[in-house]
């Protein structure tokens, strides 16, 4: 029988905490790390943009870590171990962690940190994001206990996301502006809309990291400013890299290009509780006239993969590769919107956005090619924040709009989130009681197999009926100047900087 995971066969995972890199790095150091939003926020529990995620990264630590392979790898926790069925797990600490007021992080502290993630008087995003809890316990002072409310292999990688960071009660009340974490930085400056400064935190228990002595997030709205900074040397990472720059910045002589497979995407989301895709002829009629390869090379010069309209990109092995992939027909959409009442066709709006690299690319290409399926589409570029707290938060009928996903480590959190009924990041509004079942349902199988065909039901209710237009995956690409050595992209766009040096 295969099992959903390595880490869930394991009687128990007992790895050493990470130390210095064996290759030699120089220690010390600022760097400067270029990002375009403009309030990352720093209290795990509400954050929600990749920048953001990087910062409290690098202040917090969380039981486990998600590495480039998106496999568990330990941190606060040195060791776990699964019951028989995994439903239970023990996660052991391990000892000498402080936080950076120099108290010790203790196993009260795990209970604390995600109890709070998952108590509704938080509002965070992040409860539906840690998997089935039921409970945790702390069992001593260096052991916690997960109870859920059943079997559950994917846990480990879960404690990993953004929103298992181990904070501090204390500081819970500052943790908004003066973050205390036990991670491998510590907050010197916060200026919100220009930039954040962490220190080198002296202190942090894994043996010889962090190397950097400065780490400085500095605010660059305009890409091309972000570029000409790294050709300079004035910043030493930028985050995100649009297509169209790539082959420039490769000339560039002390600049590198990274790039990695990613299950990042950019859906098109159609508000199910809006006319007219209230109609699920319309959210068909849509999927059928766009031309999802143009939109996949406008958006990313041909570094990503085609997508079939769920967000499980064709590279898992959790891909239901029975559903053909969805051409362009744009006869068959026409039929559509005339059968959903629309023989004259249909005018939307669609609010997009130059905040993340490539959605007005793509959006221009959708609007171009859906024409000749009598959809005539507006297009709307506002700012990337008022796009997350207005237009996807507050939708209005005949309206559809961009979205920009990283993509998730595990199955459950990549379908869980988006279409689970009344989900935080559910925008949509898309309700299935089918659909909820069936991912209540994966939860609790540990075979492989059957949980698969319960995620291939899923993907294909999705396929037929679903609230997102997904045309493409995108590769994850960085760029660094050569002079920053160990910088390993995590496809799921985390920032990991503890091994990262200067030479």
């Amino acid at each position: 029988m295969r099992k959903l995971l390595c880490v869930a066969l394991t009687a128990a995972v007992a790895v050493a905490v990470a130390t210095v890199p064996t290759v030699a790095q120089k220690r010390g150091g600022v760097l400067k790390f270029a990002v375009p939003s403009v309030k990352p926020g720093l209290d795990p529990a509400h954050t929600t943009t990749g920048d953001a995620y990087m910062l409290t990264q690098a202040i917090f630590s969380n039981l486990t870590r998600v590495d480039e392979n998106l496999e568990a790898k330990p941190q606060l926790a040195s060791s776990w171990q699964p019951n028989a069925n995994s439903s239970q797990w023990t996660f052991n600490l391990v000892k000498g962690a402080k936080f950076h007021n120099g108290r010790e992080v203790v196993a009260d502290d795990v209970v604390f940190s995600i109890e709070r993630i998952l108590d509704p008087k938080t509002a965070s995003r992040g409860a539906k994001a840690l998997g089935p809890i039921k409970r945790v316990v702390a069992k001593d002072k260096h052991t916690v206990v997960f109870e859920l409310t059943g079997p559950y292999a994917d846990l480990p990688l879960q404690l990993g996301n953004t929103f298992g960071r181990i904070v501090a009660k204390e500081n819970i009340d500052k943790i908004g502006r003066e973050p205390i974490g036990s991670g491998p930085f510590k907050l010197k400056e916060y200026v919100p809309g220009n930039r954040v400064v962490l220190a080198r935190n002296p202190d942090y228990f894994e043996k010889g990291l962090p190397l950097l002595d400065e780490i400085h997030q500095v605010y660059l709205k305009e890409y091309a400013t972000q570029i000409s900074a790294l050709g300079t040397g004035e910043i030493h990472i930028m985050y995100l890299v649009p297509v169209e720059v790539i082959a420039q910045l490769q000339k560039e002589p002390g600049v590198q290009v990274l790039e990695v497979p990613s299950p990042s995407f950019q859906p098109l989301e159609m508000f199910v509780a809006q006319k007219p895709f209230t109609d699920v002829r319309v959210r068909q009629a849509l999927r059928f006239a766009i031309d999802r390869k143009a939109m996949l090379q406008a958006a990313t010069g041909g570094h990503g993969v085609l997508g079939n309209d769920v967000p499980v990109p064709p590279s898992s092995r959790w891909a239901n590769k029975a559903l053909p992939q969805r051409e362009r027909d744009v006869n068959r959409a026409r039929q559509l919107l005339a059968e959903a009442g629309y023989k004259n066709g249909i005018d939307l709006t669609l609010y997009t956005s130059t905040g993340r690299p490539g959605l007005e690319e793509a959006a221009v290409v959708l609007r171009e090619s859906a024409k000749e399926a009598g959809i005539r589409v507006k297009l709307e570029s506002v700012e990337i924040a008022r796009l997350y707290s207005e237009m996807l938060r507050k939708p209005k009928e005949f309206t559809i709009v961009h979205n920009n996903w990283f993509g998730r480590p595990t199955i459950d959190e990549t379908l869980t989130p988006y279409t689970f009924t009344k989900s935080f990041w559910n925008y949509t509004e898309y309700s299935n009681p089918k659909v909820d079942g069936l991912l209540t349902e994966a939860l609790g199988v540990v075979d492989f197999e059957k949980r698969k065909r319960i995620y291939d039901e899923v993907q294909r209710i999705l396929w037929e009926e679903g609230p997102e237009v997904v045309p493409y995956f995108r590769n994850y690409v960085s760029a660094i100047r050569k002079n920053v050595k160990n910088y390993k992209l995590i496809p799921v766009q985390y920032v990991d900087l503890r091994e990262v040096s200067i030479e």
